[in-house]
């Protein structure tokens, strides 16, 4: 029975086996003619005999693999690249499976072919210009715009004038006095809001008018009084000319002051040059006074008209102040601020870009790397996709509970304090 399923076993095609054939044959034949060690065993059917076969275990043993020649590089890359094919792949390996493609692996545009975006809102540096120069114009300094505030930047702060000239105010038309906390918004405001929304003594236009027109002179006898005139702070000319060197676009806003008395003071201190706007149809420079607007700071209304009249994005403007209204404001159009010390201490100006002491601490090169974070509003809705209905449902988060125990009694809202057992219960009506 073994002997029969032994024969039928197929033999494994291996060198071994088929030496061991050959030896088999030639001492079958040298046994025939006479000479030779072959072992003939008895048949179980007719007695016949047959040569002895290769033990069972020869047969089980499995085949050496065959080690392959060495490779040539280039066909082993060609084998790499056809692992997609069903038969391709190392050899040994038995094919492969779909070649993996990093993630990371920029994706080749052909050249005209449409953007997602252009021209980028706000954003200097555009890769996809094919033109360099025009590619550089754009990172130089020309793109960007400069808005100063003219007290406190570039002349002294008249705080101090502008309180006691509200103070005398109030006392000739019999008002009570303004308190601290409404006199700090004296110098920041525009005169009508802060009659209006702070004193509070009237909403008439033309009353409100007629107060500012008074104060205004009270404060011009207060500072001829003074004797102090209006003079430029130390390096604010020189910085100017570095930004004109340059071909920055430069302006200049005061919310108390009206555009014709704006013109001549600017003119006064010498320096209505640099903020000269050729391109200007009606001829007027880039001033922003108090009667442009319908609003002051920190309403972006009056940085909003200086980029207007220079020509550039809020985005792309640096604006220069003292107080944190021109940080409330650029952090609302997205200008970049620039705030000098002295009105405030510096841990309350910690919302600004920069916080300096004086202009002459800034360069051109601190200017430009105010703009190396900056983002494009037409790209911003690619890059965050915010779900407002989500696809699975989340079960919501549910506070521990905490080891003061719950109240028990009448009272409404809140916990009993700890020892709530000693306390003495209200008796139920009866």
């Amino acid at each position: 029975m073994a002997t029969a399923m032994r024969a039928r076993a197929p033999v494994a095609p291996c060198r071994r086996a088929s030496q061991g054939a050959a030896a088999s044959s030639s001492s079958s034949s040298s046994s025939s003619s006479g000479g030779g060690f072959a072992h003939r065993k008895p048949s179980a059917r007719g007695g016949t005999t047959h040569p002895a076969r290769a033990s069972a275990t020869s047969l089980a043993r499995p085949a050496r693999p065959v080690k392959p020649a060495r490779l040539h590089r280039r066909s082993a890359m060609g084998s790499y690249f056809d692992m997609d094919e069903p038969g391709g792949g190392a050899p040994g390996s038995g094919g492969g499976g779909p070649t993996t493609i990093p993630d990371s692996m920029p994706a080749m545009e052909e050249r005209g072919a449409p953007k997602p975006y252009f021209p980028p809102v706000g954003v200097a540096d555009d890769p996809t210009l094919a033109n360099p120069l025009v590619r550089q114009m754009m990172l130089s300094t020309s793109w960007f715009g400069c808005v100063f505030d003219l007290e406190g930047v570039l002349i002294k702060s008249r705080e101090k004038e502008h309180r006691e000239s509200w103070m005398k105010l109030a006392k000739r038309h019999d008002h009570p006095p303004p308190p601290e906390m409404v006199l700090k918004h004296c110098d920041t405001m525009k005169p009508e809001d802060f009659i209006a929304r702070q004193l509070r003594w009237t909403r008439d236009p033309m009353q409100m008018r007629r107060y500012n027109e008074e104060r205004v002179e009270i404060f011009e006898t207060i500072v001829a009084e003074s004797g102090s005139l209006d003079e430029l702070q130390p390096g604010v000319e020189r910085f100017l000319e570095l930004l004109q060197r340059a071909d920055v676009p430069m302006a200049v806003m005061d919310g108390k002051k009206r555009f014709s008395q704006l013109c001549v003071t600017l003119d006064a201190l010498g320096v209505m040059r640099y903020f000269e706007n050729v391109d200007s149809p009606t001829g007027e420079p880039n001033v922003v006074s108090g009667e442009d607007v319908s609003d002051w700071l920190p309403d972006p209304l009056p940085i909003e008209r200086a980029c207007t009249a220079m020509g550039r994005t809020t985005k792309r403007c640096v604006v220069f102040g003292n107080n944190t209204t021109v940080t409330e404001a650029c952090m609302e159009c997205g200008a970049k601020s620039v705030l000098l010390l002295g009105r405030q201490p510096r841990y309350e100006l910690q919302g600004a870009d920069t916080v300096v002491e004086r202009l002459t601490d800034l360069s051109i090169e601190n200017l430009k790397r105010l703009f190396t974070e900056e983002t494009s509003d037409a790209a911003e809705p690619e890059r965050e996709k915010v779900e407002i209905f989500p696809s699975k449902f989340t079960a919501p988060v549910v506070a521990e509970r905490s080891w003061e125990p719950e109240a028990r009694s009448d009272d409404a809202g809140g916990k009993e304090p700890p020892d709530y057992m000693r306390r003495r219960r209200r008796r139920p009506d009866l």
